[in-house]
This record gives structure tokens, sequence and C-alpha cells, in this order.
């Protein structure tokens, strides 16, 4: 066999599939973990509701003597709705060659789908998470220039104001301003915290919030919440499934997964947006 040119020792060079796959950046998903699940119950299909009632407390009184009468208060009950009306989808459509390559494959693919899904999920609750903007104002600017200890200060306050409870309380920051407390001095100096690191690059806590960075967020945007500022209700798992494209005249499969769920914001009280 003789070799006449490039184009004839092109068709010599065997393809090769590697069995490893090459991993993508993702985004952080961490709000629809974070956020209250209570009152999940037996979510099965769009449109499900869960009914939350919440009894009013009423106002005491102080009696001088016995034989003063005491008052009596209307029970006063709200009640908020949470209703799975959202589904998230995403699917693939492959040839039933592509799908014989490998196990791993699969694998991979079934996992992007889950992402996919979930990321979706997790930028509609960014969305969905508006600050109370009666005063006072839980949707506020930095004091001055970077993000700093006086800003945390400022949302801690905001939150015990509003009586929100001091444990649990979170405090996700985009990339550009969990830098800029990595650069405040009186967050990360052992003079004044032990814990947080500007060597490490780590800033776990401070003034009573648990300090995370959320890459999905925008450039200096910040949000201090308790989690039981927005309830979520959501099925157990996500659900996958693959279909046989034979019936649309064509050899491959689709691969599909979807998620239902639904939330409200129950009290945008608890929740304190800061963004430069």
């Amino acid at each position: 066999m003789s070799v006449n040119g490039k184009t004839e020792l092109d068709y010599l060079i065997p393809e090769i599939w590697s069995a490893s796959m090459y991993d993508e950046l993702r985004n952080s998903i961490m709000f629809a973990n974070l956020f209250s699940r209570q009152y999940e119950g037996e979510i099965k299909n769009v449109g499900d509701t869960v009914k939350v009632q919440q009894i009013q407390a009423p106002s005491a009184e102080i009696l001088t003597d016995d034989k003063q009468q005491f008052a009596s208060s209307a029970l006063t009950v709200s009640q908020f709705s949470i209703v799975a009306n959202k589904r998230a989808s995403a699917a693939f459509e492959f040839t039933d060659l592509a799908q014989l390559q490998s196990l791993s494959f699969q694998q991979q693919a079934q996992e992007a789908l889950v992402y996919a899904i979930r990321l979706k999920m997790e930028s509609d609750i960014i969305a969905g998470l508006l600050p109370s903007t009666s005063a006072p104002d839980h949707d506020i600017a930095p004091a001055s220039g970077p993000l700093a200890a006086v800003d945390l200060g400022t949302m801690r306050t905001l939150l015990s104001t509003a009586k929100v409870p001091v444990s649990n309380r979170s405090l996700l920051l985009s990339p550009s301003y969990y830098g800029d407390l990595l650069n405040a001095t009186t967050v990360t100096s052992m003079d004044f915290v032990n814990g947080n690191s500007a060597q490490s690059g780590v800033v776990a806590s401070f003034m009573g919030f648990q300090i995370m960075e959320h890459n999905l967020l925008g450039n200096d945007i910040g949000f201090a919440i308790h989690p039981s500022a927005l309830q979520l209700v959501m099925q157990t798992e996500v659900r996958v499934k693959i279909s046989d494209l034979h019936s649309q005249n064509k050899y491959g499969y689709l691969l599909s997964a979807d998620l239902v769920y639904g939330y409200t914001l129950a009290d945008n009280r608890r929740i304190c947006k800061i963004s430069g």
C-alpha cells in the first residue's frame, strides 16, 4: 500500500476516545441547600401546595390587684402558601453510537443534566431574594468603598432589629466582596479575630455570620440571611429518564432530568442585601 499525500495519511491515523472526562468548571449551588424545607411534605406534581399557618402573639398586660379584670384579644392567624409551581428541566439528545461509547459518558451526561437544573433553580431563588425596603431598609450599600467590617455590623443590626434569631445566620458574598473581607485587617488579623486568614484565603465567620463565597452572585453583591426567610418545597430527588427516539425515525436517545419545586419568601425582613 502506498501513501501519496497528507489526505491519505490522515485516513490511517486512528481516533482515540479517552475513557476519562475533562470536568467542566461550574458555579456554586448553595441557596437551595440553605433555606428551610421543613414544610416540604409530599411534593410529587406541579401545582402541589403546602399551606403554613402562623399565630401572632397578643399584647400582654400587668395586673396590679386581684380584683382587676384582664383583657383578651382575638386570635389572629396568618397564612401563606408554598406552591410547587415550577419545573426545572434539561435534556440531551444523542445518537445510539454516542451512547455506546462508554458508561462514563452516560454518567457524565447525567451529572451535567442534574447540575443544569440545580443551577437553574439556584438562579431562580437568587432572583426571588427581595429584601424589605420599608423602614428600616434592608437593601443597602457599603458605607464607603470596599466591603468592610462596619457593613457586616450594619447588616447584623438590621436583622437583630427585625427580631431575626441570632443562630444560623449566613452571609453569602460574591467573589469580589469576599476578596474585600480578605483584605480587611479587622476581619483577618489575629489581633481582632481567630479563624480567619488572608494566608489561607478563608473567612469562615464574623459578627455571628457563617460566611461563604458564592460565585454565581454578580459583582459586589451579598446576602445576609436566616434560613427561615424563604420556605422551599421540592421533590426529594431529581427525576432522570432515558427514552428511545425510534418513534421519531431517529436512531438515538433522549436523556432528560427534571425537578418540581416551589418557594415563597415568607419574611423579607429576615434577609439583608448589600450591593455596591
